[in-house]
């Protein structure tokens, strides 16, 4: 039996084939520097930031599988769409929605090329933020 990890959309992270060692996020706060006549520039909070996770893995399609739900993730990037971000807890018994988030960037590092031309190991990062349409998509993991 399958383990959930993450879904990304349509695409859920497992312990295999498609899996994920590593959640990178970052926070930001906004605070611009205010000129001030006759005094020193002051702070002001303006916002929060895009607030992006990064997701990283490591893949070895050939022995495990993987390589064609990761593509999907691309495919899924090009359709320009929002997609729920849930994750998943206590060996997928508890879930918690993050929100719909956008697919900014996938990138992924092929090596030990095989006879086919593809890499038998695949390092990958995926960095989504929130969409920020008001449904709450900038709040839990990204806040």
């Amino acid at each position: 039996m399958a383990v959930p990890l993450l879904a990304l959309g349509p695409h859920v992270f497992e312990i295999a084939p498609l899996n994920f060692q590593a959640l990178d996020r970052q926070t930001e706060a906004l605070w611009p520097s205010i000129p001030r006549f006759g005094n020193a520039p002051g702070r002001q909070f303006v916002g929060y930031g895009e607030n992006p996770v990064t997701i990283s893995g490591l893949l070895f399609p050939e022995e495990f599988g993987g390589r064609s739900e990761f593509e999907a993730i691309r495919a899924t990037q090009a359709a320009a769409t929002p997609v729920m971000m849930v994750g998943w807890a206590a060996a997928g018994a508890a879930g918690r929605v993050f929100g719909k988030v956008v697919i900014l960037s996938v990138t992924d590092t092929q090596s030990i090329i095989s006879a086919n031309g593809q890499g038998r190991k695949l390092e990958y990062a995926i960095e989504v933020a929130p969409h920020g349409d008001g449904s709450g998509g900038s709040l839990g993991i990204f806040r």
